[in-house]
């Protein structure tokens, strides 16, 4: 039997863990930043990396767990928002705010690495 504080069930857990899980996808979306950005040449628009390191595996995999916890995160503000047993609306619309953020932002960022990421062998 689930503790009850602890139960997806209730809109003002959905609205607390909505929150953390919006915040670890801004975390990811951050690291996805850094990888995506660290040798981005604007001028040629391209980013150049090493296909035998793991910069490539990286950015999709720190893309692709910041698009579910953002949309994880997403949801779960927006069905515990308007509910009425829900003493935590704030933290609802932070939550999908967040969350909705984090989806838009590692999207745009998977989209600029796919197109402008370029293998380059160096030696």
């Amino acid at each position: 039997m689930p503790i009850p504080k602890l139960s997806l069930r209730r809109y003002d857990v959905q609205a607390r863990v909505s929150v953390v899980l919006s915040a670890a996808a801004l975390v990811c979306v951050a690291g996805l930043a850094v990888l995506v950005f660290q040798h981005l040449v604007i001028r040629e628009k391209v980013i150049p990396y090493n296909p035998k390191s793991l910069r490539m595996p990286l950015v999709y995999v720190s893309g692709l767990l910041a698009l579910g916890l953002g949309i994880a995160g997403f949801g779960l503000g927006l069905n515990s928002a308007g509910q009425r047993r829900n003493d935590k609306p704030l933290h609802s619309w932070i939550g999908f705010f967040l969350g909705a953020g984090a989806i838009t932002l590692s999207i745009i960022l998977l989209f600029l690495f796919k197109s402008w990421g370029d293998p380059i062998i160096v030696q």
